[in-house]
């Protein structure tokens, strides 16, 4: 088993899947937390060396042991091992390599779903940005569809892997915002207006949801009710921080007023 017939998924829970199998894919298990753990860090910067200290820092934000570094060896030990059995034979010690101060794991970034979710969506993102709007919410639902659930959903995280879970999080909203306005953009608001109110039922302070919900109502003729969500936008806002609707959502209300 060669680091390019590796398959690991963290849109979700952690899973470690063997290309190579000459009849169909096989799931790797790796069932330790703290191993596992190392792991999904090392997965996050794959091709790329991650030093002792940030595997320390991941494992014990607070208080390490004092033989922090051989058990963290161990770990690595024991991934290079459940490597090596799964393919039969010496790959583990060529997938996960110790370099200066670290280790680096062999595997394309390809393989790791978290680096195709980005450059699907920033494939998608540019697709939208030149008008092409049927490509950009393909290659964003395609971007969405790696998804499997939150982050890491199955472990205790680090300060490290939080802040990553944090971003991605971030960075998956933004998609289904894009694709979202490439699906208005191509004449699909009727087919869109139920996820959006389950959106912003979901995330009362995402103003962009909100701002497509209103403008696929009044494309759908309903405009009383695209007012309404912006006077519900303006409730929220005003509650829970003490700001007006942005200047944006501002221009649809009144395009919207205007328009009757």
């Amino acid at each position: 088993m060669r680091g390019e017939h590796i398959r690991i998924g963290l849109l979700g829970t952690l899973e470690v899947y063997d290309l190579g199998h000459p009849e169909k894919e096989r799931l790797v298990h790796i069932s330790a937390a703290k191993p596992r753990q190392v792991l999904a860090t090392l997965a996050a910067n794959a091709d790329t060396v991650v030093t002792m200290d940030q595997l320390i820092d991941e494992l014990w934000p607070d208080r390490p042991p004092s033989t922090v570094k051989t058990i963290v060896q161990t770990y690595v030990y024991q991934l290079r091992r459940t490597f090596g059995e799964a393919s039969r034979s010496t790959a583990g010690t060529t997938i996960l390599t110790t370099r200066p101060g670290g280790y680096l794991l062999s595997v394309p970034k390809d393989n790791v779903d978290i680096f195709r979710f980005q450059d699907l969506m920033d494939r998608g993102l540019a697709a939208l940005r030149l008008g092409e709007h049927a490509r950009a919410a393909e290659l964003l639902r395609d971007s969405l569809a790696l998804w499997r659930g939150p982050v890491l959903a199955d472990l205790n995280v680090g300060t490290n892997l939080q802040g990553l879970a944090v971003y991605l999080e971030e960075q998956r909203l933004e998609a289904v915002s894009a694709r979202i306005e490439a699906d208005l953009a191509g004449d699909r608001h009727g087919e869109i207006v139920g996820e959006l109110r389950r959106l912003v039922s979901a995330h009362q302070l995402h103003e962009s949801f909100h701002i497509r919900l209103m403008q696929a109502l009044y494309r759908c003729g309903r405009r009383g009710e695209a007012l309404t969500v912006y006077q519900k936008l303006r409730g929220v806002l005003d509650h829970e921080l003490g700001l007006e609707p942005s200047s944006e959502a501002q221009r649809l209300q009144q395009e919207i007023l205007a328009g009757q």
